[in-house]
């Protein structure tokens, strides 16, 4: 077992180059489709799917509800943000959505089952799992009958969504795909020029930054960073600029997988250290973790952010969850934190 000291090392070391490589060639032969947002490549899944109300979780982060139109409905999830009802207690939709949170597969088992009895869409929300795969060593985002994809989350580029479609049959009742060459907004024209340069300078500069400017903009770090008015806002210009269409020279499978593991076993003995419940209790040995997931009490919340912040990690809870659920949620809706991993 290697120690704290040893793995953070390891961790916070710049990456090497990676060998160039094309995202639509590691999940082929799924279809692949390219957007400025993974909210974009969601909004074209939920078109195709037709028309009538969609089943989302309620475990859900409120600003990507705009890519679903009314009605939405939603189904609950237990501590392990599984499915806690039998699918056969599922309202009728014409989609439903999957969500492999924080790189962990879903168990497609309950909505292949209500796919059956009702013939709603599934659509993989594998937004937070690039790299990610099953226990059958199936890529996370090619399970179902769309899969939606956020490198950016991953990786340091300044937007990118992905829809997959693995069914050719459904790649022909979506829209019209977003050429490439959009130009985005001032935030992601930032963010093009700041992420190769902090992920060069590593995870602990990134945090101290992020949290320089969240603190200049008047956010606590408890602060769920959700903007009201956010669930149905237009979402905006879906065209991608030209990265992930081509070669793309940073943060490949090998090395990502390697950094985010050893970086979630790090975060996992500090857990401990501090009596932490992860959200997933082991990490399976297809995951490449988004980020390391925990239940805190607000108690000891300070302690957790205290510690990770040692790490170099933020710690920020999520999800902001959508209004429709927030008054009544359970309190497992209410008591996640992320240490983020960043790029």
């Amino acid at each position: 077992m290697r120690t704290p000291a040893d793995l953070a090392a390891t961790v916070y070391a710049p990456p090497p180059a990676a060998a160039p490589w094309r995202l639509a060639e590691l999940y082929a032969p799924a279809a692949a489709r390219f957007y400025r947002y993974g909210r974009h490549a969601l909004a074209d899944a939920f078109r195709a799917a037709g028309t009538g109300p969609v089943l989302l979780p309620g475990f859900f982060c409120r600003e990507v509800l705009a890519s679903a139109d009314e009605p939405r409905l939603f189904y609950t999830v237990g501590p392990d943000l599984q499915p806690d009802l039998d699918s056969a207690e599922w309202p009728q939709a014409r989609a439903v959505l999957a969500v492999d949170y924080f790189g962990f597969p879903c168990d497609l088992e309950p909505f292949r089952a209500y796919a059956r009895r009702t013939g709603a869409a599934i659509i993989e929300d594998a937004c937070h799992a690039l790299f990610s795969r099953d226990e059958d060593g199936r890529l996370l985002g090619t399970r179902a009958d769309f899969g939606a994809l956020s490198p950016r989350k991953t990786l340091p580029l300044a937007d990118g969504g992905v829809l997959l479609a693995p069914d050719p049959a459904r790649v022909a009742a979506l829209p019209p795909a977003p050429a490439a060459g959009g130009t985005g907004t001032t935030r992601s024209g930032l963010k093009a020029a700041a992420r190769p340069l902090l992920a060069a300078a590593g995870a602990r500069t990134a945090r101290a930054l992020l949290e320089a400017l969240r603190a200049a903009k008047g956010f606590d770090w408890r602060d769920r960073l959700g903007r009201e008015g956010s669930e149905d806002e237009a979402l905006g210009d879906p065209a991608p600029g030209v990265a992930l269409a081509g070669p793309i020279a940073c943060g490949d499978e090998a090395g990502e997988r390697s950094r985010r593991r050893a970086l979630y076993e790090l975060c996992a003995a500090t857990a401990k250290e501090l009596g932490l419940a992860p959200v997933f209790p082991s990490l399976p040995g297809g995951v490449v973790p988004y980020a390391f997931a925990f239940h805190a009490a607000p108690s000891a919340a300070d302690a957790a952010y205290a510690a990770f912040r040692r790490l170099g990690l933020s710690v920020l809870p999520w999800p902001d969850l959508p209004a429709a659920v927030r008054a009544g949620a359970p309190a497992h809706y209410r008591d996640v934190y992320l240490a983020h991993f960043l790029w």
